[in-house]
């Protein structure tokens, strides 16, 4: 039997931020992935992930991601490696357009410099995007992406730098609770532990089943790159184009396009990344494949285009992300019911890569023995056991 007080499963985009947040304040922390990160099958890759402070989904994600710009940019200068990209965020959206309504509220209780924008002088401004004749935009100008394989490569940095040790392509077995600590298996070792920190995305639902209120349903996600047609290369850089979602009613109620520019030191394929944040098809994460079917890549061309005539030629690459879907698109923070010593850290949904630093660290306290922080309480698993109105 081998002994480490704190195991953190999974490496990917929040493990390896908590495994770094851990080793920093020198308790002995072992991480175990099934792969070696940072990877592509799991949900941190694809080159870029949009950050914004000016959150719509919920306010009390608005302090968190005040201070994860801050935790990116200690996270670069511990490190020298570039992770934040402030090129700006720009959404758009019609009258009734809840992604405009809820992100200037949050700007405008939290004080986040945001400037709203009429299509006319969006137009003018951006001059590639041609958005529906209602539509109107709200741009951050602080706001930008951050470099999933860059960031997790970063903590893994930090945590070696900082004593913790790393088992990658060893799978997770079982967590078994004893009668005085966890124990997890893998591999045929077993390790005591006085805390287990499960951050093992699309793959928690087979080491914690018992979870099935929160869902955690794994989804395949397409994603795209595509090149501007000749000549107009400029207008699709980050000195030039921000990050943009398009928040259009024919995405239908539940999604909306979204785009990363290209920039200098681009990891992955050249161009613009584009993707669709809405319903996607459930899979068993085992079986994971990177083609989206051709009709998908017909679509988001076709469709795409409608906002940049002229701007882009087809996908020429593509792939696939694994999202982990709670019930209600919120992330699932807490401790396990009934096993005070397993932490879950899960359901991302396809919005919490940005928060990586900040979860790093509030994690860490819930599984060095602090109380839940206040400001993850809306997080937690309670919220699954209350009565739901019709």
């Amino acid at each position: 039997m081998e002994r480490d007080p704190v195991i953190v499963i999974g490496l990917g985009g929040i493990g390896s931020a908590v495994l770094a947040a851990i080793a920093r304040r020198g308790v002995r922390v072992l991480g175990i992935d099934r792969l070696s990160p940072p990877h592509d099958m799991g949900s941190s890759h694809g080159g870029s992930r949009i950050i914004r402070a000016a959150y719509f989904e919920h306010p009390d994600y608005v302090p968190l991601a005040q201070e994860a710009f801050q935790g990116w940019e200690r996270l670069e200068s511990d490190t020298g490696r570039r992770c934040l990209h402030r090129c700006g965020v720009l959404l758009t959206g019609g009258p009734d357009s809840e992604v405009l309504r809820e992100s200037m509220s949050a700007a405008v209780k939290y004080g986040i410099v945001a400037e709203e924008i009429e299509r006319d002088a969006l137009r003018k401004r951006w001059p590639m995007f041609e958005v529906p004749e209602d539509h109107r935009g709200l741009f951050e100008p602080g706001a930008g992406f951050v470099v999933p394989e860059t960031g997790v490569a970063a903590h893994l940095e930090v945590a070696r730098r900082q004593g913790a040790e790393i088992l990658t392509g060893v799978e997770v077995e079982a967590i078994e609770q004893g009668d005085r600590c966890p124990t997890v298996i893998c591999n045929g070792r077993r390790f005591e532990a006085t805390s287990v920190i499960v951050t093992a995305g699309a793959w928690t639902r087979r080491l914690l089943p018992e979870l099935a209120a929160a869902t955690l349903e794994p989804q395949r996600k397409a994603i795209v790159w595509c090149r501007s047609v000749q000549g107009r290369e400029e207008e699709i850089d980050s000195s030039r184009m921000p990050a943009w979602l398009i928040d259009d009613e024919a995405c239908g109620a539940d999604g909306a396009y979204y785009g990363i520019p290209s920039h200098a030191g681009q990891i992955g394929p050249a161009g613009v990344k584009i993707g669709f944040h809405g319903p996607g098809v459930p899979l068993d994460p085992d079986d994971l494949r990177h083609e989206p079917d051709p009709e998908v890549l017909a679509r988001f061309h076709r469709e795409v285009s409608e906002y940049f005539p002229g701007l882009f030629v087809p996908p020429h690459a593509a792939k696939s992300c694994l999202y982990t879907m709670s019930t209600d698109q919120h992330f699932v923070i807490d401790r396990v019911p009934g096993r005070p010593q397993v932490v879950v850290a899960a359901g991302f949904s396809g919005h919490g890569f940005k928060f990586a630093p900040v979860l790093g660290e509030r994690i860490a306290d819930l599984a060095l023995g602090q109380e839940v922080p206040a400001d993850l309480s809306f997080l937690g698993l309670s919220r699954f056991d209350e009565p739901q109105l019709p």
